[in-house]
């Protein structure tokens, strides 16, 4: 079994990404995807913020329309969430204020 290392980028937290950012982010992670969808993302300004807290019903209203790729686009959303909660977390613990430090 492989495991897949994902690296964190991102200079600040995913919640502060601007609508270019995201747009840049899907480019980046899912180019065809992008290619589709990076001007609805534009059109409807979808933000960081805006983007951890989407939905499947969500991503249909602005033009998703096709399953899968909503299905694609979540499954991408809640990696990149997931890690950028991560680096949160562990520069969080890298603090001299954080009152618990990983053994």
């Amino acid at each position: 079994m492989t495991v897949q290392r994902y690296q964190i980028v991102s200079h600040r937290p995913m919640c502060f990404w601007s609508a270019l950012d995201t747009e840049e982010w899907l480019k980046k992670k899912r180019p065809k995807l992008a290619f589709k969808y990076a001007h609805l993302f534009l059109k409807h300004h979808i933000t960081g913020r805006v983007l951890v807290e989407i939905t499947d019903d969500q991503l249909n209203e602005i033009g998703v329309e096709d399953f899968q790729d909503r299905q694609d686009l979540y499954v991408e959303i809640r990696k990149c969430k997931l890690f950028s909660d991560l680096d949160e977390l562990m520069k969080l613990s890298k603090s001299p204020f954080c009152w618990y430090r990983p053994k």
